[in-house]
């Protein structure tokens, strides 16, 4: 997961000017890809303007109206004044849909207002559709891009459903990156939902033949949002959802297979290549004018959307094949620099001028919710932090490390998950946390910081090892062997671990 920003490439206007984006517009096709036209307002060689700009369909996951953005980075939006949050729910029963044509402040340009009116404890709140779209139905690049295809699902994958299971079996079109827990949880929903599915494979057809994603209210019960929200003399505008509450996944099991599914087996032999990345610092760059992108994409975390889950879905990745996972290196082994230039396209896979690909989504939305929630809360709290340059956060199952007892959970059949966070500090150190599923153990939070010039990173699968073996604990005896290397600290989860934590690592 990645912690850079985008932004948007060929931006108008001037450097450092705080530019509001007044209008999302309805998407259209050009030439081989879908686009969209945005309308922003703010300098331009000092004077105030409105500009129209072409950007890829699947830009909406970054797009919040009425927020300020500065010299075109997207996943960094600037809150308006005199807005708040609210949350609300929505009875299906109490929602209209309004449609008028709607000018744009400061342009000759019209677009079509495509709005659903909601009736809430006395007051009206007034949800773009598009918004519903982006933030309930399709949060994530891949969904926006199947909008388009009819009959889009079966490119991707088979269904067999059983009581309270659901097996999927992927082709290798599906991107293994969205085999995780995140995008799993929200495929799974969506496909369970059937009047939602039913209006999101309607859409194709409507926009092929009537050029519109107008689209009825998917829910026939009542949904909880999060909501950012500005009063008006009507009644409240929805900016964007912040959050979709207590979903149901209406069911616990999901078996998946994929080609990428593989069993490794560990091996000392030689790699015949490796590939040495040199990263650029600094932002991606979204390019607009090309075709569209690779089957391969980086992930960039932002906060705009979360989605929480009243069930846990137990996931079984079935990994019949085995691979030779070579480690060894030697004089053979070819090494090749592969340069980035941070150029990449949002747009969808396809043509013949593509860059790598970006996908934007929430760090929350990396764990579904339980005893996770307050590590969590604590990532998001040091990517707020001054002396804090950056976060990343993996999750994984301890099964893929070791097959102990512990690995598991006490039912003796779900696997035991863990998070493994790297925290970069301005001040040119990395640290290192480990958290694991603890369902009734006491087990702490590892923390380790190196004491030389060797990377934290290489320490992790032998810790997490190491935790499987001793069923579960930071042992002082076995860690010994490491603090020749390593600062270890562990924070118990006592009453205000959530400072403890916090303030161990801004100490370090």
């Amino acid at each position: 997961m990645n912690i850079k920003d985008i932004k948007l490439k060929f931006w108008p206007f001037d450097k450092g000017a705080r530019v509001k984006l007044e209008w999302i517009g309805a998407p259209f096709r050009y030439e081989k890809k879908v686009v969209m036209p945005v309308y922003f307002s703010g300098k331009v060689n000092g004077y105030y303007t409105t500009e129209k700009l072409i950007v890829d369909w699947t830009v909406l996951t970054s797009l919040i109206i009425q927020h300020y953005y500065v010299d075109g980075v997207i996943t960094k939006p600037i809150l308006p004044n005199q807005t708040e949050e609210i949350i609300i729910t929505i009875n299906p029963n109490y929602v209209g849909y309004f449609e008028q044509n709607y000018s744009i402040r400061g342009t000759n340009h019209m677009e079509t207002s495509q709005t659903f009116v909601i009736k809430y404890n006395g007051e009206r709140f007034y949800l773009p559709l598009i918004e519903v779209l982006r933030g309930i139905v399709a949060p994530n690049a891949f969904l926006l891009n199947c909008l388009f295809e009819m009959n889009s699902f079966p490119l991707y994958f088979t269904e067999q459903y059983e009581p309270d299971l659901l097996r999927l079996h992927f082709i290798s079109s599906y991107n293994a990156k969205y085999l995780k827990n995140e995008y799993l949880n929200h495929l799974v929903w969506l496909l369970m939902n059937n009047n939602v599915r039913k209006v999101y494979e309607n859409m194709s057809s409507n926009f092929h033949f009537n050029n519109s994603i107008k689209f009825e209210w998917p829910f026939q019960t009542p949904i909880k949002l999060k909501l950012r929200v500005k009063k008006t003399a009507t009644g409240y505008t929805v900016l964007n959802i912040k959050a979709m509450l207590e979903k149901e996944l209406q069911i616990s099991n999901l078996e998946i297979t994929h080609p990428s599914l593989v069993r490794h087996e560990k091996s000392n032999e030689p790699r015949k290549r490796i590939i040495l990345p040199l990263s650029n610092s600094g932002e991606y760059e979204a390019d607009s004018t090309v075709d569209g992108r690779t089957n391969e994409f980086d992930e960039v975390v932002t906060e705009n959307l979360t989605h929480d889950y009243i069930d846990t879905l137990l996931i079984t990745r079935q990994r019949n094949v085995l691979s030779k996972q070579r480690n060894g290196i030697d004089a053979n082994t070819k090494k090749t620099v592969k340069t980035d230039a941070n150029n990449r396209s949002m747009g969808d896979i396809g043509g013949t001028n593509i860059l790598r690909g970006l996908e934007v989504k929430a760090l929350e939305n990396t764990y579904v919710n339980g005893e996770l929630a307050v590590f969590k809360e604590v990532l998001n709290e040091l990517l707020r932090a001054h002396s804090v340059e950056s976060v990343e956060a993996y999750i994984g199952e301890l099964t893929d490390i070791g097959d102990r007892s512990f690995a598991f959970l006490d039912d003796g059949i779900t696997p035991r998950k863990y998070i493994v966070a790297y925290i970069n500090l301005r001040i040119g150190k990395e640290v290192a946390l480990i958290e694991v599923e603890r369902a009734g153990r006491s087990v702490s939070t590892l923390i380790i910081t190196s004491l030389n010039s060797s990377s934290v990173r290489q320490y992790i699968e032998h810790l997490l090892n190491y935790i499987i073996l001793s069923s579960g604990s930071w042992l002082k005896e076995g860690l010994m062997k490491w603090e020749k290397n390593l600062a270890i600290y562990k924070v118990k989860h006592t009453t205000g671990f959530k400072q403890s934590l916090l303030n161990t690592i801004l100490a370090i």
